[in-house]
């Protein structure tokens, strides 16, 4: 399904009727309900984006030990390793475009920055070498799922749209 970037209500109505879906398909809504869980709402996901755009190691704090992370990285200590590994050459600004969540999870729409900020020659790292000013810019749509304690136990989505790719 294509969803025309110029109207945000087809966006949120989209991304709504996702979320709710996945949601629905996938609980049983007797036993859902039964099961405390912390809120991951708008003011815990700007907490969130707010430590990653700070490049704060506390961001994993929001991950479940178990985490399935995007990139096929699966555990805590696998994603804190991959951010450690980054973070000294890039930061990564994210802007929040649409949000919604409840009890399972949550739906972003978001913009994202990366940007360089010390040469990096491992082509392991990020597929190639980077120079410092180098800058990309994506587009995506980000899948949160909860976990009982009301941690994230997986982010998905479809790979981001590259807007900008590498450039000074």
């Amino acid at each position: 399904m294509v969803i025309p970037q110029s109207n945000p209500t087809h966006r949120r109505a989209f991304l709504t009727g996702a979320l709710s879906g996945a949601a629905a398909l996938g609980a049983r809504p007797a036993i859902a309900a039964a099961l405390p869980r912390a809120r991951f709402d708008r003011a815990a996901y700007d907490r969130y984006v707010q430590l990653m755009n700070a490049s704060d190691p506390r961001v994993v704090d929001f991950y479940a030990d178990d985490i399935k992370f995007v990139m096929n990285i699966t555990g805590k200590a696998a994603v804190a390793q991959f951010y450690a590994r980054h973070r000294p050459f890039v930061t990564e600004s994210l802007e929040v475009l649409f949000f919604c969540s409840d009890s399972t999870g949550a739906a972003a729409e978001v913009h994202s920055t990366l940007r360089c900020i010390r040469d990096c020659n491992d082509t392991s790292v990020f597929g190639r070498p980077l120079r410092a000013g180098e800058t990309m810019r994506t587009h995506g749509f980000l899948i949160y799922l909860l976990n009982d304690a009301g941690l994230i136990r997986e982010i998905k989505g479809p790979p981001p749209e590259v807007l900008q790719d590498w450039r000074p």
